[in-house]
């Protein structure tokens, strides 16, 4: 069964939603509007009626390398659903690697019944904290010279555009520490992008905010969304113009939207920035903003 239905998706993770699971809501809109940069996938799958679980595929186009996956099973998917799950994925892509939740354990046995083991490469983390009590983080929108707020309906390329600034490949490579030759393409992010980001059903303009510096422009961006059925936000993306960096700005930008989700409803905030040393910066951001760890996020793969 293939299952690339965005509202069926949803509700599957909607569903089987706790601090330790892979996926919230949002990371589905989020990828399913293309906004992370992920093109589209070469296969999707589904299984189940309701849906229990799914997988998007990407080939790789070089030589030896592993196709990538990724890979949901919910709670109520029985022991022989996730086999056969991990048994049709083989089928499409007998070299793949997924990342998968250490908390999620019948789902690690399946696919270690199955050949995967641990890999080597970045991992990430899922940081929560409660959303109950903010009163440790009230000084931390008051940044000097800028003001953050919610992204207006009229600001649609000046949104855009900071994100592009933000996260320009070179800049990423950048951070990663990977040499900057100068001819890295532009950020892919669009006005169409946008135009499906905020088109999602669980898009809320309240959630999406920048932090505009004196001048007018846009120096930094926040965007997040929310689960009332689970009382949480997801914290995703975040992203600061180098220009206007290290003042606080990011921080300032989920402190924000901490407190809208807080007064929408929710009661728990989450984010899953790197876990491995490859670039701390993020975590220890939301770690300063009171975010502890509930679980990783590891990459498993099989032997070519």
């Amino acid at each position: 069964m293939s299952s690339g239905d965005l509202g069926q998706r949803l509700a599957c993770v909607q569903r089987s939603w706790t601090p330790q699971q892979r996926l919230h809501i949002g990371n589905v809109a989020w990828a399913g509007a293309h906004g992370d940069g992920s093109p589209v996938p070469d296969a999707t799958l589904g299984w189940g009626d309701p849906l229990v679980g799914f997988a998007d595929v990407w080939h790789s186009a070089v030589s030896g390398e592993p196709a990538q996956a990724s890979l949901h099973m919910g709670p109520a998917a029985t022991a022989a659903q996730r086999a056969a799950a991990v048994g049709e994925l083989l089928d499409l892509a007998p070299h793949v690697s997924v990342e998968v939740s250490r908390a999620d354990v019948g789902l690690m046995r399946a696919l270690a019944e199955r050949g995967f083991r641990s890999a080597d490469g970045p991992w990430f983390v899922q940081l929560w904290r409660d959303l109950t009590e903010l009163a440790d983080l009230e000084a931390r929108t008051d940044v000097n010279g800028y003001t953050i707020r919610a992204v207006r309906d009229d600001e649609l390329a000046e949104r855009v555009d900071v994100h592009r600034r933000c996260w320009a490949p070179a800049r990423i490579k950048e951070m990663l520490g990977m040499p900057v030759t100068g001819t890295e393409p532009g950020s892919s992010y669009s006005l169409d992008k946008r135009r499906a980001v905020t088109a999602s059903p669980v898009y809320r303009a309240e959630l999406d905010v920048v932090a505009v510096a004196a001048d007018g422009s846009f120096a930094a961006f926040g965007l997040a969304w929310l689960d009332l059925e689970a009382g949480c936000v997801l914290v995703e993306p975040v992203g600061t113009d180098p220009d206007h960096g290290k003042r606080g700005l990011a921080g300032a930008l989920c402190t924000k939207i901490f407190q809208v989700a807080r007064d929408l409803g929710a009661t728990q905030a989450i984010v899953g920035p790197r876990g491995d040393d490859g670039y701390p910066v993020p975590r220890r951001l939301y770690t300063g903003l009171g975010m502890h760890e509930v679980t990783q996020f590891v990459p498993m793969s099989t032997s070519p």
